[in-house]
Formats: C-alpha cells, structure tokens, sequence
C-alpha cells in the first residue's frame, strides 16, 4: 500500500520529468503546432522559409516601395499593420488597427483565416500566422501583377506601359476593324453601351442557331425536365487516309537514332551534363568530363555515346 502510495503521489512528477527529458513543455507546445500547421497544409510557409527569413523579409517590405495597381489596397494595408507589429513578441496581437477597426483579411483563403484567427481568443491574430500570410499573399500580388514595386522592371506597375488616351483615340478605329468589332467607313459612336448591344445580337444569333439546329443535332441532348443541355460521346471515324500517308512519309524521311546517340547529341548541343554531379558537391577532377569536342557527337562521339544502344526509336 505504501509503495502504492508513493507511486500514485509521484505520478505527476514522473509525467513532467518525461516532458522535460523531451525538450520541455514549451519545445512540445511547438511540436503540436507544427503537427497543426502541418494537417492544413501550412507546414512549409509557417515553419519553413517564411520563419527562417522573417528578418529579411520585413527589411525588404521597408525598403521597397509597393503600389496596387487597383483599387484594392487590402494585402497592402495588412502589410502595413505586420510592419507596425514587427518587433512584437507576444503570440497574440490585436486584430483592430489605431482606429478600432476590425483588420481586414478577407484577401486570404478560408484555410488562412482559420489558421490566423485564434478560436479561444477573440479579437487577437496569431502574430506569426498572420505574418505568413501576409508575406504569401504579398507574393501572390507580385506575381499576378495586383501588388506593384516602385522603380523595378520585372514587377513594374503594368497600368503605367498603357498606351495614352490620345493615342488610343487614333488607334482604336482601325483595331476595332481588325477584330471585326466595326466595319470599315462605319460613321456610328462606338462606345460601352454599342459594344454591349453588339454582342447581344451576336448571342442571339448563335442562340437562334443552335435552336434552329437541334432537330438535327444527334450528338446535342437537352433534358426536357431540366432544361440542362449534354453533349454525348463522340466516336472517332478512325484514322483518314491521308493522315496515315503523312505517318508513313514521317517515319520514310526520319532517321533512326540509338537511345544513347540522342543523349549523346542533346548533352553535346543544350551542355545539360553541367546540371548534374555527385551528390558531394565536388568538381569531377576529369579535364573534360563530357568528353565532348568541337564536332557534334555523331562524328566524333565520346566512349559512352558509342556503346551499343539496347534499343533505338526514332528520334
């Protein structure tokens, strides 16, 4: 019973020994996390690059100049609250600005705002959720071209090459024209409400057509109840004969090459080898480790280009 005792009174202790042989409560907590972070798929940006460059990245945001090319400004102005909550180090932060306004997020996905808003805390953002998600959706911006940089080429404000007004005026007739939107000589304003008109009669042409059509349309069905239309299976009326003339006058003029003489010829002309190595890293201490010369493989090809090929297609 005594021994019982003593057992049952240093149970906790025993429990909070193995926690702390592990690294301790808080390393576990950060465990549970990224297990977290990992079922929502935010494993690589929560815990990946995103954590190890936080630094970098603020310095970034405050270095460069970024502009919406829009009229939404959202990611912008959270980028711009995370600036304001950079050197935090709390979990939490508030997720109402100066103002008392709610921030909003509603830019993110619904996996994001569930990651970012904390159930058990109302009001607050997990302060390193909230970041990554942020800098995620900064780069989206970029990329789509929605978020701009003040003075850059690859991620100029695409608004800004847009041809003037005036120049367009000049130009617009004649590329109305082209894409068959006017006809030449044509007098008449073209403005929104004509090119709207213009495409209404355009669909109910098509409209008008394909009612006119469907009697003897075999392959279009519309469900009568639900008025939903189908498409069914189109079967192949097989090869035609000049296709398979072209095949056979192909396949006459081309030569057949050994799987290893295409590797040869390709490595000789893209230099792809240079791409590969050993997983050491080091150099290949070889003078010339492609054995390739100034002449295309196929005269003078290396030793391994001229092994006897266990089978060749053609190339």
């Amino acid at each position: 019973m005594a021994r019982a005792l003593v057992v049952q009174a240093g149970g906790p202790g025993r429990v909070t020994n193995a926690v702390e042989g592990f690294g301790g409560f808080a390393k576990q907590y950060e465990q549970i996390e990224k297990v977290s972070a990992h079922h929502g798929n935010f494993w690589e940006v929560l815990y990946g690059q995103i954590g190890r460059d936080r630094a970098v990245m603020f310095d970034l945001a405050e270095k460069l100049e970024f502009t919406e090319t829009s009229e939404d400004r959202r990611v912008l102005d959270a980028l711009a609250y995370a600036q304001r909550h950079r050197h935090a180090r709390g979990e939490y932060i508030t997720a109402f600005d100066e103002e008392g306004k709610a921030v909003d997020i509603s830019f993110a996905a619904q996996n994001w705002r569930k990651a970012v808003v904390d159930k058990t805390r109302s009001g607050q953002f997990v302060r390193k959720h909230f970041e990554a998600m942020v800098f995620t959706a900064l780069a989206e911006e970029l990329r789509t071209g929605d978020v701009a940089v003040v003075g850059s080429e690859e991620y100029a404000d695409w608004s800004k090459q847009l041809l003037d007004w005036e120049v367009v005026k000049e130009k617009r007739v004649s590329y109305l024209v082209e894409v068959g939107l006017y006809e030449e000589g044509e007098t008449t304003a073209f403005d929104a409400v004509s090119f709207r008109r213009e495409l209404e009669d355009k669909l109910a042409a098509a409209a008008a057509a394909a009612d006119a059509g469907y009697p003897d349309n075999d392959g279009l069905v519309i469900d009568s109840e639900t008025g939903v239309p189908s498409l069914k299976p189109h079967r192949s009326e097989g090869q035609r004969p000049s296709a398979k003339r072209l095949e056979q006058e192909i396949k006459a003029r081309m030569p057949e090459r050994s799987l290893m003489g295409i590797v040869a010829r390709t490595a000789y002309w893209v230099d792809w080898w240079q791409r590969f190595g050993p997983a050491s890293g080091n150099e290949p201490k070889l003078d010339d480790p492609s054995a390739a010369t100034s002449s295309p493989p196929s005269s003078r090809a290396p030793t391994w280009a001229r092994t006897r090929p266990l089978a060749t297609f053609p190339a």
